[in-house]
């Protein structure tokens, strides 16, 4: 099971929850993290789908543009959570040191990118959407986790 599919059963259960009226207020702030982790999941995976798979420059900039757009913005948002002491303020510096060292990376990367095939920039995309996925959601466990 993903870690999406692990958030869509959550969703699910805390659905049924305030259908039922027993949802309490103290879960409101989980649940639009969850809310907010699906949404950023589906991008993810929706911009490996759109991967353009061919030659064409003008494609695949277009493409990463919007990839990159959410990356940076992933660094950005989002910055509060559970008050912070300070080894939670230590291991929030920490994750977020090692998701901008990881978004740094591949912008580096793509910043000389030169397909090699019609299938290498969909399969490098893939690659960086795996690899910061999991340092994204490092840094989100230390200010929300569940």
């Amino acid at each position: 099971m993903t870690t999406l599919d692990q958030y869509y059963q959550t969703k699910q259960q805390l659905n049924a929850k305030m259908a039922d009226g027993s949802f309490t207020v103290d879960k409101l702030l989980g649940y639009q993290e969850l809310m907010y982790r699906i949404s950023v999941l589906e991008s993810c995976m929706g911009f490996v789908k759109t991967a353009p798979v061919s030659a064409d420059l003008n494609a695949m900039c277009f493409h990463y543009q919007v990839v990159d757009a959410l990356f940076i913005c992933l660094l950005q948002e989002r910055q509060f959570g559970m008050p912070a002491d300070e080894k939670l303020k230590n291991q929030r510096e920490t994750a977020r040191g090692n998701l901008e060292t990881v978004v740094g990376s591949f912008r580096k990367q793509f910043q000389s990118f030169a397909p090699t095939s019609p299938e290498a920039y969909r399969d490098a995309v893939s690659r960086m959407i795996n690899t910061v996925l999991p340092a994204w959601l490092q840094y989100r466990y230390t200010y929300i986790p569940f």
